[in-house]
C-alpha cells in the first residue's frame, strides 16, 4: 500500500476547496445523473449522487455545471477518486482531468472570491 493512500481524500489535495452548493449533470457510461455539489476546487470537487450507483475509482465522468452567481457553462473531464455512502446519498470525489483555461480561471477566480468573503464575514 502506498502512503499516499493511507492519507484521506481531504490530506492527499494539492489544492484547498471550498463549499459550494449547486447542480451538476454527470455523464458516465452513457448514463445521464443530475447530482449536487458539496465543494469545488482548481483540482476537482465532491458531488453528492443516488446512493444505489457506486462508482470505482479512476471512473472517468464528463460533468457540467454553472458556478454560483454565474451564467456560463463549464464542461470538464474528470475521473472519481473516491465514492462512498453517505445517508441516504453517495459522496463522490473527481478530479479534474481536461477542463478549458478559461473555466479553470473561472473556478479559482470564484474560490478566492467566495474565500475572500467568507474571510470579511468572520472579521
Amino acid at each position: 500500500m502506498s502512503i499516499d493512500r493511507r492519507k484521506t481524500s481531504r490530506e492527499r489535495r494539492q489544492a484547498q476547496r471550498i463549499a459550494a452548493t449547486f447542480a451538476v449533470k454527470q455523464s458516465a457510461d452513457g448514463r445521464v445523473e443530475l447530482c449536487q455539489a458539496e465543494d469545488i476546487g482548481p483540482g476537482g470537487m465532491t458531488i453528492r449522487r443516488l446512493r444505489e450507483r457506486s462508482q470505482s475509482p479512476r471512473t472517468a465522468v464528463a460533468l457540467r455545471f454553472e458556478l454560483p452567481g454565474t451564467r456560463e457553462e463549464i464542461v470538464a473531464d474528470a475521473v472519481v477518486t473516491h465514492d462512498a455512502t453517505a445517508g441516504s446519498f453517495r459522496r463522490t470525489g473527481v478530479g479534474f482531468i481536461a477542463l478549458r483555461p478559461e473555466h479553470q480561471k473561472a473556478i479559482a477566480a470564484f474560490c478566492r472570491r467566495v474565500a475572500k468573503t467568507r474571510k470579511i464575514g468572520r472579521a
